[in-house]
């Protein structure tokens, strides 16, 4: 079954070191990003075909900030079977999380990215506010949605794991789960003074070896076999999954180059799964970057 990872918009209110927006600022300063939404009417119309499961997260915005976010969510609810929404949760009233509460179903499920406790985590989660996050897990708790709390390690947070996970629970957030990161810069074995000594995501080893070393002879076990994790940009386009989309492959892809196949004001989202079972079929022959970047094995 098909399964969509939605980037409703570009905006955050965060400056997360490691995150591609935070990297793309740096590189190329604010006046060459793109503030986008996607529109809910074109997404209604795109969407054509059966969809199992829809996760709201993508790569440089925060799901919460759409402007029309809460009618997003309640149009998608008729598109799926569940949605998953990913967010830092920061800068929202209680009455908006009321608000999301009244279209969620017991089928869905809100993700706080919260990276430490509420006195560190944002030594990472740079401009992230705790009295509202609390607010709303406190309002999100009492919803039809199940609740988890994601926490990444870094080495200002390794040690406080078992604490958060206490706090997570007193809170009666559902589920508290670590997720490494592999975010690590180029060298980050000697020089990310973010790097943890003893979590480092599955993906670490292949990536440091691809960029330290150029070494690119990896199998490639593709995370988007049997069409997981559709992914549909802010921006309004289509690509094959969330990692094909990050600047450092994308801007030299054929997703970009041929982008005008893939915008979803002028297509539909059956259209876009032949395109990518064409792509899938070469995956192991062309081997392209971002495949062998994010999916290979060593």
């Amino acid at each position: 079954m098909v399964s969509l990872h939605i980037e409703p918009t570009s905006r955050c209110t965060l400056a997360c070191p490691r995150c591609e927006r935070t990297v793309f600022f740096r590189k190329f300063g604010k006046k060459n990003f793109s503030i986008d939404d996607l529109d809910i009417a074109v997404l209604e119309n795109f969407i054509d075909t059966p969809v199992d499961g829809i996760a709201l997260c993508g790569n440089i915005g925060d799901p919460i900030y759409h402007r029309e976010f809460i009618n997003l969510v309640k149009m998608l609810t008729s598109k799926c079977k569940r949605i998953a929404i990913t967010t830092n949760g920061s800068h929202k009233s209680r009455k908006w999380w009321k608000n999301l509460n009244s279209v969620l179903r017991p089928s869905d499920q809100i993700r706080f990215s919260i990276d430490g406790t509420p006195k560190n985590f944002t030594e990472y989660r740079v401009n992230a506010d705790w009295d509202s996050i609390l607010v709303g897990i406190q309002e999100c708790v009492l919803g039809p949605a199940s609740t988890e709390w994601k926490y990444i390690p870094f080495s200002f947070n390794e040690h406080d794991i078992d604490e958060t996970e206490k706090l997570s629970a007193s809170l009666g957030i559902d589920k508290f789960f670590v997720e490494p990161s592999d975010r690590w810069m180029k060298n980050g074995m000697k020089n990310d003074p973010l790097r943890p000594t003893a979590y480092t995501g599955p993906r670490d080893t292949v990536q440091q070896m691809y960029k330290n070393e150029n070494i690119k002879e990896f199998d490639i076990d593709p995370i988007c076999e049997n069409h997981k994790n559709h992914y549909i940009g802010a921006d309004g386009y289509y690509a094959p999954c969330c990692m094909s989309k990050n600047y450092e492959f994308y801007y030299k892809s054929d997703w970009w180059k041929n982008r005008d196949k893939h915008n979803i004001t002028t297509t539909k989202l059956s259209e876009q799964i032949r395109h990518f079972d064409q792509f899938y079929s070469t995956i192991q022959t062309e081997r392209y970057d971002y495949c062998v970047f994010n999916c290979g094995k060593c």
